[in-house]
């Protein structure tokens, strides 16, 4: 099987450099480890490193960690269903919520429960992924969740960088502000917690230009690999490392072959017809036992020095290894991860996963 090494120690250090910077701006750190499906040594480095709540869209996830470490605080980060709403409320201190009736389903399952559950309503910032549509919706629904016995209302929230790479800026946060702000007026009160988005609002904080009255992010990717914002955004938390995954695959086939396939081409096993790679003669090129299944699109990659990817199946990886000349059968090939071989890797039952300190 590939292995994937996950290195706990980097992962918690991580957790602490990026609460111990958030901090200083206080601002508090959700901990999002559905990169990580949830895998509970992970959740405890996380934790461990000082985040605020773990936080997950699984519910499933956050039952395990409400199971394994009832100590923990936890955020549900996609909306829950009304059906799910008994479930949710055990399992979960807070949500993230649009609509009302989940509210009013999750206050009914509160009250039956004997508890109190937060919500964060999330306002709509132009990415188009959740979020009340107009801030009188907004504050309507914050009306409502205000006169639910068995709701506290914990605060509003944004998301962005999701669907059509919407990135944080002056002009999207002060409007969340502002939303927050009507919030705060129509219900009479201060409220908690303003969530101002997840791993790609802390290159505003690294600047200073985000507003100060946002005090809470949802951070998974700077904690969990530490690779997206050094080298998609070109920016990076200071003491946080990017060593904390390392994918293991085994090299099945070695074999020198043309680089242009040959004959009548239709669509591969994903309905793709990719375009004709250019003819470089024939080449050393390599099969490891990984696949789409286990990673993804699999240009993400980051592979080895003298290593690069041709392409994939679901189960099979091939790459150019012609500057490699030592590499045979049964040999090992090591590759970092950006977030959706993270997330990919940790899901597949096929991958085993290794932890380490």
């Amino acid at each position: 099987m590939p292995r994937l090494l996950v290195n706990l120690s980097n992962i918690r250090r991580n957790a602490t450099a990026v609460c111990g910077f958030c901090g200083t701006h206080g601002i508090s750190v959700a901990g999002v480890v559905k990169g990580a499906c949830g895998a509970l040594p992970v959740a405890r480095a996380v934790l461990e490193g000082g985040c605020a709540q773990l936080a997950s869209s699984r519910l499933s996830q956050l039952e395990g960690i409400r199971a394994a470490m009832p100590e923990a605080t936890t955020l549900l980060i996609r909306m829950p269903l009304s059906k799910e709403a008994d479930r949710v409320v055990r399992a979960c201190d807070l949500s993230l919520n649009t609509e009302e009736r989940a509210l009013r389903a999750l206050n009914d399952a509160a009250v039956a429960a004997g508890v109190t559950h937060g919500v964060i309503l999330m306002y709509e910032l132009g990415d188009l992924r959740e979020g009340v549509a107009s801030r009188e919706a907004l504050v309507a629904l914050a009306k409502v969740a205000e006169a639910l016995p068995g709701i506290r209302l914990a605060g509003v929230g944004g998301t962005l960088n999701d669907i059509y790479g919407v990135s944080p800026s002056r002009e999207n946060m002060t409007e969340l502000v502002s939303a927050f702000r009507a919030v705060e007026e129509a219900v009479g009160r201060k409220l908690d917690i303003l969530s101002g988005g997840s791993t790609t609002a802390l290159p505003m904080l690294l600047q200073g230009q985000l507003p100060p009255e946002i005090n809470h992010l949802r951070i998974g990717e700077a904690i969990l690999t530490g690779r997206d914002l050094p080298d998609l955004w070109g920016t990076q938390v200071p003491g946080c490392s990017c060593d904390t995954l390392l994918l293991e695959a085994n090299l099945i086939e070695r074999n020198a072959k043309p680089t242009r396939p040959w004959g009548l081409r239709s669509q591969n096993g994903f309905g793709e017809q990719p375009p004709l790679p250019p003819d470089r003669g024939v080449r050393e090129r390599a099969i490891l036992n990984l696949g789409r299944c286990d990673v993804g699109e699999v240009s993400q990659l980051i592979c080895p020095e003298g290593i690069s990817v041709i392409g994939a199946s679901s189960d099979h990886l091939v790459v150019d290894v012609q500057d490699q000349p030592g590499l045979q059968v049964g040999d090992k090939v090591c590759f970092r991860l950006f977030y959706q071989g993270m997330l990919f890797a940790f899901q597949s039952e096929d991958v085993e996963k290794v932890y380490t300190e």
